[in-house]
């Protein structure tokens, strides 16, 4: 959406009067006391009303995407098992609750007489329409069960930016019964309008959105796996389980550009202890860690921090092998991923996935290698 004229910092952008929202509200009129959730009644309203085409809301559904075949929920499996692991699990948890909100639209039809049944396919698309284009109301509604949220005309023409995510203020305005967005930065005539979705990296929006942003400054690479695997290689089973036991909460081991997460930092810091079974003393050592963990001390030895940065920069040289197969892999079957009629842009997305995590752990590699020549 561009700007028509200058827009001053503080002006309302947009402003949606709740008659044209699809919201609780709107829809108990149609369908009263309910037990579904927003995400599942909105959906199946958009089934009926691409059926209706008498409806005042027809030339909004008309606006609505054909497909999502750029989401990789929508990925066969040729190209679905080239996706990172942590996001083929969540893919497959987010597929679990589309099935289970089917299966209670399914049977929410069946118990009301004269709703019609919809099929699988449509209400997938139903349900991936709200997924990718609902609001939230920000303002309470006991009777929306699983959170307010609403659909709502015009507001598909702003596009994403993580840039916008200081510059704009929205929300339902309980006074003038408005949705409305508020622009906190200055606009020039011609420029581009903008939105945030919120602070995703690139994995959740291709997850959420089925699109992909260059330059994301909130991308990062999930380790969880490499470490657990390093853990494996290193340590005895018992040691593994006194280990594990020491962590409060396992996982959300994570490396940024230029940034490596505490918790992977404490994570192998504990790995590169003397496990139980190769030297005594294990408690006092683990009483050190903990130091560490609460702050008391910075390190637990020189030794141990050159243990942690060679475990760090093998890890990510894993990741940066891993990266390399999966964009050579996917380059080799780029014609037989096209025969099958895949999405290019949904390759094309996924190749920069890799790409970006390949340059994360890259990045990491050269930080660790400088921290390294300081402490020899």
């Amino acid at each position: 959406m561009m700007a028509t004229s200058d827009i001053e910092a503080g002006e309302i952008i947009v402003s949606v009067p709740k008659t044209f929202l699809m919201c609780n509200e709107t829809l108990q009129k149609q369908y009263g006391s309910h037990p579904l959730s927003m995400h599942q009644l909105l959906a199946l309203h958009l089934c009926y009303l691409k059926h209706d085409p008498t409806s005042w809301w027809k030339p909004y559904i008309d606006l609505l995407p054909s497909h999502f075949n750029t989401m990789p929920i929508k990925y066969p499996p040729t190209l679905a098992k080239h996706l990172p692991v942590s996001l083929q699990e969540e893919v497959a948890q987010q597929r679990e609750r589309l099935v289970s909100d089917y299966n209670d639209v399914v049977q929410f039809t069946k118990s009301r007489p004269g709703f019609k049944a919809v099929g699988f396919e449509e209400y997938e698309w139903a349900w991936l329409c709200v997924n990718t284009r609902c609001i939230h109301m920000s303002t309470m509604d006991a009777k929306a069960k699983g959170g307010n949220i609403a659909m709502a005309i015009y507001l598909d023409f702003l596009n994403h930016s993580w840039e916008a995510k200081a510059s704009i203020e929205s929300g339902f305005n309980t006074k003038t019964q408005c949705f409305e967005i508020r622009t906190l930065t200055p606009y020039r005539k011609g420029e581009q309008v903008f939105i945030n979705y919120g602070p995703h990296d690139n994995l959740a929006i291709l997850r959420e959105y089925g699109f992909v942003i260059p330059g994301n400054i909130y991308n990062f690479v999930s380790l969880d796996q490499e470490v657990w695997s390093l853990f494996s290689e290193l340590e005895t089973i018992r040691g593994m389980r006194l280990k594990k036991a020491a962590l409060e909460r396992e996982g959300d081991y994570s490396i940024k550009k230029h940034e490596v997460s505490y918790r992977l930092l404490t994570a192998l810091r504990l790995l590169a202890l003397e496990g139980p079974d190769r030297q005594a003393g294990f408690d006092r050592r683990l009483v050190d860690w903990q130091d560490v963990v609460v702050g008391s001390t910075d390190m637990i030895s020189l030794d141990n921090e050159r243990r942690v940065l060679v475990m760090l920069k093998s890890i990510c040289e894993r990741t940066v092998d891993a990266a390399r197969r999966e964009e050579t892999e996917m380059m080799a079957s780029k014609n037989h991923l096209e025969k099958q009629g895949i999405h290019p842009f949904a390759v094309r997305f996924l190749r920069q996935i890799w790409s970006e995590s390949k340059e994360i752990a890259k990045l990491t590699i050269a930080d660790v290698d400088e921290k390294l020549k300081q402490l020899y």
